[in-house]
């Protein structure tokens, strides 16, 4: 099976992605910045027909959006950490009241929602370990719906793959 007949719309409905789509797609991620004629030069096509596609793959959900990538440590958040939460129950209101307050906080870059022994895994940034210490005793250790967690420290995040995957 193509990669093509693989990348559905989400939901399962409508259009596979052709190959013109999978080169468009390849071509912003490796930059979300580039000219829309550039990108149609790049691609092959008209730079109209460029305009349209993108726009289309918006439409669809398939392009979630544009957006700066910054350096943490430029920014005074050098130091990052991985924290395993294992909520105290697992009944709706619990995760609600969780995953409507951390996941907002700023120190907070992702959060994922897992199976396994723990619940969640939070990715966060902050300026020192000091503050890194700070950080899980006033938002997780005291709130009353977090059972227990486990921090790990990042020495470095490789980024993975960022769009299509090859066949």
């Amino acid at each position: 099976m193509s990669s093509s007949a693989k990348n559905l719309r989400p939901g399962g409905a409508g259009e596979p992605l052709d190959a013109i789509d999978e080169r468009l797609l390849a071509a912003l991620v490796a930059d979300a910045r580039i000219s829309n004629k550039q990108l149609a030069e790049l691609v092959g096509i008209a730079p109209s027909t460029a305009l349209m596609r993108t726009r289309a793959l918006s439409e669809r959900g398939i392009i979630q959006g544009f957006e700066a990538k910054l350096s943490l440590s430029a920014i005074g958040r050098s130091v990052q950490a991985l924290i395993a939460v294992r909520l105290r129950a697992h009944d709706r209101e619990q995760i609600d009241r969780f995953t409507s307050r951390v996941p907002k906080l700023p120190a907070v870059l992702s959060t994922f929602h897992t199976s396994g022994s723990v619940d969640y895994l939070l990715h966060i940034a902050v300026a020192t370990t000091e503050d890194l210490r700070d950080w899980v005793l006033d938002n997780l250790a005291t709130d009353p719906v977090v059972g227990h967690t486990e921090t790990t420290l990042v020495f470095d995040h490789i980024q993975g793959n960022q769009g299509p995957l090859p066949d």
